[in-house]
């Protein structure tokens, strides 16, 4: 992704937010650094790259780049100890997604986050 170019969801091909979804917690603390590069999200840049993740509303929206099926959402907030996901979703849209569980739903978004979005 371009340095000066945040994703927005204009970037890249996508669908409607799933009608079935399932809320869930996940603990997570960023850095205001971190926060700032995660609202940048991640723009695919090859075949390769099987996201596409942009920031709308407070909410970190993950899109499927090769589909544009979103499979979760994250919502940020600003916390005087940084930035916190304060509640996370995932489709349960079987024809777009076959989760493993809320667990593996767990580890994926978390490792989406550190891996494509933070500092």
């Amino acid at each position: 992704m371009s340095e000066d170019a945040p994703a927005t969801k204009e970037s890249w091909k996508k669908l409607p937010l799933p009608a079935e979804r399932e809320h869930f917690k996940l603990s997570l603390l960023f850095t205001d650094a971190d926060g700032d590069q995660m609202r940048r999200g991640f723009i695919p840049e090859s075949m390769d790259d099987k996201w596409f993740i942009f920031f709308e509303n407070g909410w970190l929206y993950f899109h499927r780049s090769w589909t544009g099926a979103c499979i979760f959402g994250a919502r940020l907030d600003v916390s005087p100890a940084g930035v916190r996901v304060v509640d996370v979703w995932a489709s349960r849209d079987k024809s777009q997604y076959n989760s493993a569980g809320i667990e593996s739903d767990k580890g994926l978004v978390e490792h989406l986050i550190r891996s494509l979005l933070s500092a």
